[in-house]
């Protein structure tokens, strides 16, 4: 196990989830890959650590990943949003990520996130999850048992 917590655990669960309920790719946005064939959705952590408690060995934090599909239609984009919405509001999504020990906190609702290309737009439409994970963090630095205290006062 590794000492950190590895975010392949969210965006591979992520990936994994939006192929399997639509049959369409999710990819990780503003990437240097070749862009799929529409539609398809893409995820992009927006705020990699929120911390809930202190930093302490195995200590929780969330993070926020949006999804947005891409296409150039409308209705399609809003379909795919609506239909993944539901998924991760749902307990069969949120079981998915609870076997990799991660908790669904939130589903925000989906809008409109269309963008201009040049000369034509390009629809899209997404959402944002909120996950808690677990850091498992854990210092290798060995703990001081025993304290000695010298009286020290007035020379030598």
């Amino acid at each position: 196990m590794a000492n950190y917590f590895d975010y392949k655990i969210v965006t591979s669960s992520l990936i994994k989830a939006v192929k399997t309920l639509t049959g369409k790719p999710c990819i990780e946005a503003n990437g240097t890959g070749e862009q799929p064939a529409y539609p398809f959705a893409t995820f992009t952590i927006t705020t990699p650590k929120i911390a809930i408690q202190q930093d302490d060995e195995n200590a929780q934090f969330e993070l926020t990943v949006s999804l947005t599909w891409h296409d150039e239609s409308s209705l399609s984009v809003l379909n795919l949003a609506k239909q993944c919405e539901s998924y991760f509001k749902s307990t069969e999504g949120r079981l998915l990520f609870a076997e990799k020990g991660v908790v669904i906190v939130d589903v925000t609702d989906f809008d409109r996130r269309d963008n201009f290309l040049s000369i034509e737009y390009e629809r899209s439409a997404g959402f944002d999850i909120k996950m808690r994970v677990l850091d498992p963090h854990v210092d290798d630095v060995a703990p001081i048992e025993q304290i000695e205290f010298k009286n020290v006062i007035g020379g030598n």
